[in-house]
Order: structure tokens, then sequence, then C-alpha cells
């Protein structure tokens, strides 16, 4: 059956839910609209204005969750009604979160513009990068992020929570996020549901005033049929996507990143606890202030011991990926030969700062430089010097590589950047808790894309090394007298060279 067919099948399964998305949903913003006419006068007012809204919460979460569960119409390792429910809370705070720093980048545009304006050359100012240009630009980016890849990133999780809980299935997750299928659900969705109905109230009223108010009465039928009827059918799609996606392959290189990270798992809390620790020493030298002795004399030792103890769990979470082999070197060996890689990284740094080198060198300086060094840094935690040329060579000629290390300077270095200068030069004191949620995210950005840059390096080294070990590993697996020889011919000890003994995995 086709994932459309299949689609249609669910929604007529699930029809009685289906119908409430759009009765119950109307009932339900209705009942938002009247909690802010409520009165507060009597106690009786202030009571129900202090209950309305829990209980429009608590239809909305029924409402959603008895959906989701509904279209996926099955009974094994079904969590609870209410668990199901109770979890939507999570993935709503996760999009309120997205949504309030989608409003404030939609707030900085301007600013924005007349920044990247002012930095390019008079001739691409005037033609091609305008003012106004650039803020469309801005402005369509805020709304791509808004309404397509938000929703694409937590309705998943949201249809999985509901119908499991907590324990959702990571891997199915993990390849639905990869899945085409789902993200061209996701823009139609968000074309027809999102941008279509504001096309429905541009232009200049006509008529008499009893047929403008017809217009706009069905204006807004047309567009909360819409907007009720695209959510419907993406969630429906989501749930056949998810319940169809196969189960990954043991080699397959998403599946390997999931198994290194997994275990590296406790590691990377170490490595939560350290930014945690950091944000929390720099908030107190800054209360501090940079004319007190005291915070001089105590700033240095703690800014070298955070340096030391990130370097022992990156150290830590690399062999943990990697695992155990026979040519490891003891933590403080494999640390201290990062040490060394990460000076040689500092020192092209500093030369590149030295010599003022342009803008389009720079960047292409801060991609050159993480990608060529990281391979050869990462396996030294685990093997020090001894390491596996061939495989590091192997995964400096893969592509794959240089496209995470591109994601990961974006997502963890520019991002970051694009959120902190902005919020430190703020000084009124109203925007403080959103200052802290841009750090927050700043720094959830940059060392979440640290470690999936390790794990992906991680899992490329030990698939480049399988490959080459597969013949190999075939032949020693052969029975005695199965061999190409015939029936009564003897396996023979094959030899292992320095390099396959060290990088093996």
């Amino acid at each position: 059956m086709s994932y459309f067919k299949e689609t249609l099948r669910r929604i007529g399964y699930a029809w009685g839910w289906t119908a409430a998305q759009f009765w119950a949903t109307l009932l339900i913003v209705l009942a938002g609209v009247g909690w802010t006419r409520v009165p507060e006068k009597h106690v009786w007012q202030v009571g129900l204005t202090l209950l309305l809204p829990l209980v429009i919460v608590a239809a909305t979460l029924t409402l959603e969750a008895g959906t989701m569960r509904r279209f996926f119409h099955q009974e094994e390792r079904r969590a609870r009604f209410a668990v199901g429910a109770l979890t939507l809370l999570v993935w709503i705070a996760v999009v309120w979160l997205a949504w309030t720093l989608l409003d404030w980048c939609d707030d900085q545009s301007y600013q924005w513009a007349s920044y990247l304006n002012s930095r390019l050359p008079a001739g691409a100012r005037a033609r091609v990068f305008t003012y106004e240009h650039i803020e469309t630009s801005i402005s369509v980016l805020v709304w791509i992020f808004r309404w397509i890849v938000v929703p694409a990133k937590v309705i998943p999780h949201a249809l999985a929570s509901a119908e499991w809980g907590w324990r959702l299935p990571w891997r199915k997750l993990f390849r639905m996020l990869l899945n085409w299928r789902w993200w061209l659900g996701v823009v139609i969705a968000a074309l027809v549901g999102a941008l279509l109905p504001s096309y429905f109230y541009h232009g200049e009223p006509q008529g008499t005033v009893a047929h403008q108010v017809w217009a706009v009465v069905l204006k807004l039928a047309g567009a909360y049929l819409l907007a009720v009827l695209s959510w419907a059918l993406l969630l429906a799609w989501g749930a056949v996507l998810l319940a169809r996606q196969a189960e990954p392959a043991k080699d397959a290189l998403d599946q390997q990143l999931l198994t290194r990270l997994w275990a590296g798992r406790w590691w990377m809390a170490g490595l939560a606890v350290w930014a945690l620790l950091f944000n929390l020493s720099d908030s107190w030298m800054n209360h501090l202030g940079e004319s007190n002795r005291s915070s001089n004399l105590v700033s240095m030792p703690a800014q070298l011991a955070l340096v030391v103890v990130l370097l022992i769990l990156t150290a830590g979470l690399l062999r943990a990926m990697i695992g155990p082999s026979e040519k490891r070197v003891r933590i403080i060996w494999g640390t201290l030969m990062m040490f060394a890689w990460a000076l040689l990284g500092l020192a092209a740094t500093i030369l590149l700062g030295i010599y003022h080198a342009p803008a389009a060198l720079l960047a292409l300086c801060w991609v050159l430089i993480p990608g060529v060094l990281l391979p050869f840094a990462a396996p030294s935690a685990e093997w020090g010097a001894c390491l596996p040329w061939r495989k590091v060579l192997n995964v400096l000629s893969n592509w794959r590589w240089w496209l995470g290390a591109a994601a990961m300077l974006i997502i963890g270095v520019a991002l970051p950047a694009v959120l902190l200068p902005a919020a430190t030069e703020d000084s009124n004191v109203g925007q403080g808790e959103l200052f802290l949620l841009r750090k927050i995210l700043a720094c959830v950005l940059a060392l979440g894309s640290w470690v999936m840059s390790l794990g992906w390096y991680v899992a490329l080294l030990a698939r480049g090394g399988r490959r080459a070990q597969e013949p190999d590993d075939a032949m020693r697996l052969l029975p005695v007298g199965s061999g190409p020889l015939g029936e009564d011919s003897e396996k023979l000890p094959l030899p292992e060279s320095g390099n396959d003994a060290q990088g093996n995995i």
C-alpha cells in the first residue's frame, strides 16, 4: 500500500478524532478568547479566571494526544493516555522557546540588514545586496525556521511521545528526520496552512459594510479550515512514516553514530556539567570585575583548570566512543597528544589574526583548520602517536566528513556568534531573561555540535576500518576445508599488518 493511501486509511480509521480537530479546536479558541473577557470583580470570577486556562490546556492535550494515538492504532508498548498527553507539554515548551528566539531574530532583522549592507562593496550594496533585499531574506529565513524547521523536528517526537511516553524509538526518529518524504509533507503543510491564508487579507476592502463583514467571516473560516486540515493531514502523514520506518541496518552510518554517542553518554554528561561550571565561573568573574585584584589571581588558575578538565573529558569521550583496542595508551598520554594538536590549531589561528586575512580566506580557514587537525587529534586520544594513518587519510578524503565539519562550524560557531555579541551589548534590565535564554541556546549549540562532530568522525573512522577489514575477516571466518582450494584445504593464519592492528575498533 502506498504512503498516500495509508494516510487516507488512517484518517478514515480515526474519523472521530479527525472531526474533533475541527470543532474542538474551534471551541478551544473561543474559550481562550472568552477567558480574556472574564471580569475579576467577584471571587467566583477570579476562580474562573484561574481555572479556565487549566481546562483549555487539558482539553488541548487530550485532543492532540488522542488524535496522534488513534493515527497509530496499535496497542503494543503503548503508554497510558495520561502519560502520553503530559509528555506533549515538553514539546510545547520546546516550540515556545524556539518561537521566542525567532521573535527576537525577527525584531533584530533591521539591525542585521543594516550591518550586512554596510560591510559590502558599494556596487553590491546598491544593486543586489540592498537593505530591502537583505531584510527580506532574513525574514524569509525566520519564516522557514518558524513554520518548517521547528515543526519538522518537533512533531515526530511529539507523535512518538504521545504513543510511547518517554520510551521513544530514537533510531526511528533520527532516520525519519533524514526522510525526504517527511520534509516534503512539512513544506506542503506550511505553504497551504500558514502561507496561503496570509494572502486572503491582501488588498483593500470593497463593497458595503455587510459585504465586508461576510468577506472577513469567509476568509477567517477558510484560513481556519486550511490550517486545521493541514495539521490533521501532517499528523497522519507523520504517523504513517514513523510506523513504516524500517529498522536501520547494523552497519548503517546513522546507526553507528547513535551507537557511538550512546557509548559516551556519561562523558557527555560530564561535558554538560563542565559547560555549567564554565558559565558560572564566567558570571562570577564578571560580577567581581576586572579591576579587583582577587579576581585576577583566581581567573587564570580557574581558566587553566577548566581547559585541562575539558581536554580530559574530550579524551574520555573519544576513548569511550572508539572502544577498547590492543594499542590503547593511557588517558594521560592521549590527553597530552590532543593538547599538542590543539596548540597547533591555536598557532594557526593566531597567525591568521596577525596577518589580517580577508573575510573569505578566514572563513575558509575556519573550515580547513578544524577539518584537517581534528581527524588527527581525535584518534590520538586512543592510540597516542601510533595513529591508524590509512584510516585517518580515508576520513580526510571523505566528503561526508567535510560536510559534517561545515555543519559543525555553522551550528556551533556561527549561530552562537550571532546570538551572543548582540546579547552582551544589552543594558536593558527587561532583556535579562531573553539574554539568559540566548546564552543557554548558544552553549547548547556549541557543545552539541562539538559532541556530534566527534561522534560523526568516530563513525566514519570505524566504517572505513571495517571496509578495509571485510575481505580478511571473511577469510578468517571460513571453516576448515571450505577454502577456495577445495574441501581438503586448510585454514592458514593470515598475517596482520601494524596499521590494521592499530586501527581495529
